[in-house]
């Protein structure tokens, strides 16, 4: 039987306000789409927000093992947005619905499998016959993606867990938000404010109560040097925090110079599985992985391993059936915290994928996978060849190169790129040489 895949990274249910979000960063946002292809097997199709260059789709399914017709893509009709995202309007548009129940049944597909399994995920399986198949249904028909990607949603059931979490408060109270920013930027420390729905750490504002406190997981960092000025600031932007009112806000102590881990887990009616751990690049938001890590040690990374177990647990109860990503913090004071959990697939599923049919399952024991969001190219080919030329290209044999995971060249003229290094050195090296292709990486 075959599988309906829906890359929907950036959707009206996970980001705040997808009007919010620059131009170029949604419609980007949009395309990492592309990265469900990797998930993909023969009779399989992938709904995806934009055109597919039929190159990058030869290329990946090549790496695959498999014939360039053997997976079908899938693009609905425009929406609000043109083509940049899918959301409601294009998922649920009656000539896309058409296309797709005409697949669903001359393909077999028995199941859905999206990034993000959203309310408007659930009424197109219902339309498309395939709720069945699909585990934890009725709860994720029931809103539970909502509770299970809410940064607040989190913090309760992580405290209840007593889990160690970065010192904060949730709330609707602009006064009690305030409060909590004020004391900690007169006593000297900065403080994180986030939008309780967003991805890739769009959604987050550092506060620094002076110049020079790295912006490390936010697009924007606010000096409020006073006590005035904090006022000012919440309220201006408490509009934009709470997402016009609608959502809860978090402000937590930012704990500049940590190194931000993440991790995903499958979660079974049975068992709550480990899959990986990794480090995030933030530059200054979301802009690659580095899996296993290369800056934290096998110790931290296990002992947040474990806590993000424990998160796991409760929330396998609950009913979710899938994949969820938990995302926490190596303090620079020693502490291994818990930070969010994210209901969904993420940016490390696609790796994780390569990581057990290119390079095999003991992949996080026998090599590194270190990612760029953006590597900006001339064109496509121009990438392909001159990896292949400069000797960079990932080789089967070897179990070790470059792979391009994902091609933006028409939304933004960048690849994303995976190396796959024996070691740190080997990783170091190799991005070393990418940058001498066609000049630096950028975020």
């Amino acid at each position: 039987m075959s599988t309906l895949l829906i890359g929907n990274p950036f959707n009206e249910h996970l980001i705040g306000d997808l009007a919010t979000l620059p131009p170029g960063a949604r419609r980007t946002g949009g395309n990492s789409a592309l990265r469900m292809a990797w998930l993909a097997g023969p009779g399989d199709v992938v709904v995806v927000a934009q055109h597919v260059d039929p190159e990058y789709l030869r290329y990946m399914l090549e790496l695959k093992g498999l014939d360039l017709g053997s997976v079908t893509i899938l693009v609905p009709p425009p929406g609000p947005f043109g083509d940049d995202v899918l959301t409601q309007e294009r998922l649920l548009h009656a000539d896309f619905l058409e296309k797709a129940r005409r697949l669903v049944q001359d393909n077999g597909i028995d199941r859905v499998l999206p990034y993000s399994f959203n309310p408007t995920v659930a009424a197109l399986a219902r339309e498309l016959g395939l709720r069945d198949d699909t585990p934890g249904f009725g709860f994720l028909d029931a809103g539970g993606h909502d509770l299970l990607n809410s940064k607040s949603a989190f913090r309760v059931l992580g405290a209840g867990l007593g889990l160690p979490l970065p010192e904060g408060v949730a709330t609707r109270s602009r006064a009690e938000a305030e409060a909590f920013a004020a004391t900690m930027l007169s006593a000297g420390e900065p403080v994180i404010v986030k939008q309780d729905y967003n991805a890739a750490a769009h959604g987050n504002e550092i506060l620094a109560p002076r110049p020079g406190i790295p912006q490390v997981g936010a697009p924007r960092l606010a000096v409020l040097g006073s006590s005035v000025e904090v006022t000012q600031h919440f309220e201006a932007a408490w509009p934009f925090y709470t997402n016009g009112g609608r959502d809860k806000v978090v402000v937590e102590h930012y704990l500049a110079g940590s190194v931000p881990l993440g991790s995903e887990f499958l979660i079974t009616a049975g068992d709550v599985v480990e899959r990986h751990v990794c480090e995030m690049r933030m530059e200054p938001v979301f802009s690659g992985i580095i899996i296993p890590g290369m800056e934290t040690s096998p110790d931290i990374r296990r002992a947040f391993l474990d806590q993000a177990r424990t998160l796991c647990e409760p929330i396998r109860a609950m009913g979710y059936r899938g994949l969820i990503n938990i995302d926490g913090l190596a303090a620079p004071d020693g502490r291994v915290l818990v930070g969010e959990f994210n209901g969904r697939l993420g940016g490390t599923t696609h790796l994780h994928w390569l990581g057990e049919h290119l390079v095999g399952p003991g992949y996080l024991d026998e090599r590194l996978l270190v990612t760029r969001n953006r590597w900006s190219v001339p064109a496509l080919d121009a990438a392909l060849s001159a990896l292949h030329t400069a000797g960079l290209a990932f080789d089967t044999a070897d179990r070790r190169g470059v792979v391009i995971m994902c091609d933006h060249t028409r939304a933004s003229g960048a690849v994303e790129y995976c190396v796959v290094a024996e070691d740190a050195e080997d990783a170091r090296e190799t991005e070393g040489r990418l940058t001498e292709l066609f000049g630096p990486t950028s975020h």
